[in-house]
């Protein structure tokens, strides 16, 4: 189905993914309207989710188990902010390469931003306490998953979501998550970094960070 596109790119977490925690001075900000600008008018944002048993995928990690502990189902979902977006970072770094670093983070701030407001609808529409989503590669829950989960979805068909021999889905900007569906209220489970397979080349983790102080 078709998403709606926001009317700005969180500054906040751009920033954040850019290395810049405060402020963008005059120069930086003006650049990152332009590429806001475009980014929005390329952006052509889609979903899909679907509601499975526990049973209906296997799941490898012990992350993503003390994730849905408690939970009867889960729900599968997908989230493309669409080709035109990485037709438009590739083109960027061939004359300009600051601008292909702002139109990329922001694109993935961008994609974030759509995967909340689809989220929200998905809590809407479904009967339950739902965890947060839960992502492959975050924590121990392989790369991999993303093959199967676009499987359950047919992401090619109903949204134009491929998956490489990488396990990279394309186009490059998209999401998949999984979200635990309970009787009763549910937190699930944020990763240790230890648990964590981007440990070792973590930025946040480098700087004495983590997810959790997004």
């Amino acid at each position: 189905m078709k998403l709606a596109t926001p009317e700005r790119v969180d500054r906040r977490q751009w920033l954040i993914r850019l290395g810049v925690f405060g402020q963008a001075d005059e120069m930086l900000e003006q650049s990152l309207k332009r590429a806001e600008e475009r980014l929005l008018g390329y952006a052509a944002p889609q979903g899909i989710y679907r509601v499975l048993e526990l049973g209906d995928i296997k799941l490898r990690g012990s992350a993503i188990k003390k994730h849905l502990t408690g939970c009867r189902e889960l729900a599968v979902m997908g989230v493309t902010i669409g080709a035109a977006v990485d037709h438009l970072i590739r083109q960027s770094q061939i004359r300009d390469m600051a601008e292909a670093v702002l139109l990329d983070c922001g694109a993935s701030v961008l994609v974030e931003q759509i995967c909340d407001a689809f989220e929200a609808q998905i809590r809407e529409e479904t009967e339950g306490y739902l965890t947060g989503r839960y992502s492959p590669g975050y924590g121990d829950l392989p790369i991999e998953t993303q093959d199967a989960l676009v499987r359950i979805l047919d992401g090619p068909r109903k949204i134009g979501l491929t998956v490489n021999q990488s396990h990279i889905m394309i186009p490059r900007k998209s999401v998949t998550a999984i979200l635990g569906i309970a009787d009763h209220p549910v937190s699930g489970y944020l990763a240790t970094c230890e648990e964590c397979k981007l440990r070792d080349t973590c930025e946040l983790r480098k700087e004495g960070k983590n997810c959790a102080e997004l």
